[in-house]
């Protein structure tokens, strides 16, 4: 009988059980700390959409604390009516940064570049080559091209000059019957836009010299809009050595300037047509993957895992030639339907876990799509972090993706760490999930600081409502994360503000450099007693615990308005003196109305909407002496316009118009 006892007691050892259950794993965490790459070759960016350089130099601690390596800012150049909206950034008067752009100016740039760098961030700019800016939508030349705005003359006058010369001396396209060949080059069709001559030895200079005027601001990487339209060497149809001669020579330039390598990608959207491969552009830059995340969630939980697992990349290329993202500023605002943060948190957890990609978070434009306003937050929460410094961790190691029913796996390895992405697309709950490259030990849930125990292959795993789990062998404790009810904005009279820390124990704020107030979760007050001597509020708020900090800087503006009336606050004078004025207003779904009464007090533009029953407006400024003849049609004669406002607000900040 003893003899019997022994020999099971030895299978029960081998089994790793005992009449107690299973025997407890040791806990040998690795020390590992989360670092910024050193390289942005694979990195994480944040697409700062339609932030100026002033919000962006403001969010850095954030953007730093999130693990984002670069941020890729709009477009730099001068836009067409001065930036009224999104779209005019891509439609450029200039190669050279913008001398009136609401974004900021040149040395606000420079500052945003330096101060980014001593967080270990690399700032991206967003260029437009392919294009100038067009007079209207349909307006062409007798010859059938767009018609170039004449405002390109202000800042371009060989270009504009040249515009419609014969031969290789032009400055523009002029094949309009190109498009129906297929081309996808040297040709108007992209947007009813001018498409520049990227042949032009004058045209490479200014793009050229745009470049290089970026990189000694500190600029470390360029997105090129419309890539895909812009011919590379060895195009089938139309070729130049404007790829070579613009971007192959601002990499030389950037490296004997820093040592490092300049960080370059063109928007390749789809595939590049024309009987055109993707190594044409290959070479030169990383190119867009647009269509990989369309295919890797359904909507449907139930085979969403599946899906990831059998949806290929869209761009026949290696991995490290592509940018993924989970949304970009085109797909967002073209889509009807935005999926909640949550479901995006889901697929950026899968984006950015994979390997060798570099991948590109949205911030998100408000609903207005307003330039000079951060729309959205997320950006900084933690669950969004967490799996940012994830993908930071495993550059370069190995991956293994598995599947199943709703859970997804992605393991990255090499021969000293492991870890695993793992995002149940149901949600919450229970569930034993396997692994092949997660030995027998402690891991970390990166999220909650929560041990979960690997053994034989297996672990159980809680997953709370994000469905996200993020496993390592660092036993790190949660980071603490800062959330403000109101993020930057202005307001007139006071504004409530709420601050919630989490995972802090040390939490305080301070308003304008004052004494410090320390708080312990939450705290609330009002602002607006004291401004600085530009009517302004500097709120920063700090919060750590025993092995992370964090803190933000946000600013508030308090404006002075006058009853009875919606008030335009700093708008430049010049554009009710030597501008007509008029204001485009309208109700629900109904057509507009023109309104030209306004007064203005104390350089308050002030309209009464009282006796109407408009819900929204926009106002609009055209040359002096312009009338508008019918009241109840558009006038696409204007010269600027600013977004849509809400009159419920009561006051619009136009100091970005």
């Amino acid at each position: 009988m003893k003899k019997k006892s022994i020999v099971i007691s030895l299978i029960l050892l081998i089994l790793g059980l005992s009449s107690c259950g299973a025997s407890p794993v040791e806990e040998t965490p690795d020390g590992y700390i989360d670092v910024m790459p050193t390289s942005s070759e694979s990195g994480v960016i944040l697409q700062a959409f339609d932030w100026t350089f002033s919000e962006i130099e403001n969010n850095l601690p954030a953007i730093a604390n999130a693990g984002f390596k670069m941020i890729q800012t709009s477009p730099v150049q001068q836009p067409k009516n001065n930036g009224t909206t999104w779209w005019s950034f891509y439609q450029p008067l200039s190669f050279s940064i913008a001398t009136s752009s609401p974004l900021g100016s040149k040395a606000d740039l420079e500052s945003l570049c330096t101060t980014a760098e001593s967080y270990g961030i690399s700032i991206l700019c967003d260029i437009v080559f392919n294009h100038m800016a067009n007079v209207g939508d349909s307006t062409l030349e007798s010859d059938g091209t767009p018609v170039v705005s004449p405002d390109v003359a202000t800042y371009e006058p060989y270009i504009y000059e040249h515009r419609n010369d014969s031969g290789t001396s032009a400055t523009f396209h002029h094949n309009p019957n190109a498009a129906g060949s297929g081309a996808v080059t040297q040709v108007y069709s992209y947007g009813n836009l001018p498409d520049l001559n990227t042949a032009n030895a004058y045209v490479q200079e200014r793009c050229l010299s745009l470049l290089e005027e970026c990189i000694n601001a500190g600029v470390d990487g360029f997105r090129f809009d419309a890539a895909k339209h812009i011919e590379t060497p060895n195009d089938p149809q139309y070729s130049s050595d404007f790829w070579p001669n613009v971007l192959g020579v601002a990499k030389t330039y950037y490296t004997n300037k820093t040592g490092n390598n300049l960080f370059a990608y063109g928007e390749v959207l789809n595939d590049p047509d024309g009987g055109r491969t993707i190594d044409l552009y290959t070479p030169y830059m990383k190119v867009t993957d647009n269509t990989y995340i369309s295919q890797v969630v359904s909507g449907s939980a139930n085979n969403d895992a599946e899906r990831v697992l059998s949806s290929p990349y869209g761009k026949n290329t290696e991995a490290s030639n592509l940018v993924t993202w989970v949304e970009s500023h085109d797909t967002y605002i073209d889509s009807t339907q935005h999926s909640k943060e949550m479901r995006t948190a889901q697929r950026w957890a899968v984006i950015a876990s994979r390997k060798d990609t570099s991948c590109l978070f949205l911030a998100r434009p408000n609903d207005n799509l307003t330039v000079g306003e951060i729309g959205s937050y997320q950006f900084k929460d933690e669950i969004i972090g967490v799996t940012n410094r994830f993908h930071n961790r495993f550059i370069g190691a190995d991956e293994e993706q598995t599947a199943e029913d709703a859970i997804y796996v992605n393991e990255r390895y090499s021969d000293t760490s492991a870890g695993a992405m793992i995002v149940n697309f149901a949600g919450a709950g229970t569930e034993t999930v396997t692994f092949s490259h997660l030995g027998t030990g402690v891991y970390y849930n990166q999220l909650t600081g929560e041990a979960v125990t690997v053994r034989n292959n297996s672990a159980k795993i809680t997953f709370d409502d994000s469905g996200i789990v993020v496993l390592t062998m660092s036993k790190n404790i949660a980071r603490p994360t800062i959330s403000v009810s109101q993020s930057g904005v202005s307001f007139f009279d006071s504004l409530a503000i709420d601050i919630t820390v989490t995972n802090s124990t040390n939490a305080y704020y301070t308003i304008n450099g004052g004494t410090p107030v320390a708080f312990t979760d939450q705290v609330s007050f009002t602002l607006g007693d004291v401004t600085d001597e530009n009517n302004q509020i500097a709120l920063y708020i700090y919060a750590e615990n025993s092995q992370f900090s964090v803190h933000q800087n946000l600013t508030y503006t308090k404006v002075t308005i006058i009853d009875g009336y919606f008030n335009i606050v700093n708008l430049n004078s010049q554009y009710y003196t030597d501008y007509e004025l008029y204001f485009w207003a309208w109700s629900g779904a109904n057509s507009g109305h023109w309104l030209s009464d306004y007064t203005v007090q104390d350089d308050i533009v002030l309209i009464d909407f009282s006796a109407t029953s408009y819900t929204s407006f926009l106002f609009a400024t055209f040359e002096k002496g312009h009338v508008i003849s019918n009241l109840d049609a558009w006038d696409s004669n204007k010269i600027k316009q600013s977004n849509d406002i809400l009159i419920s607000d009561i006051f619009y900040n136009a100091s970005n118009f």
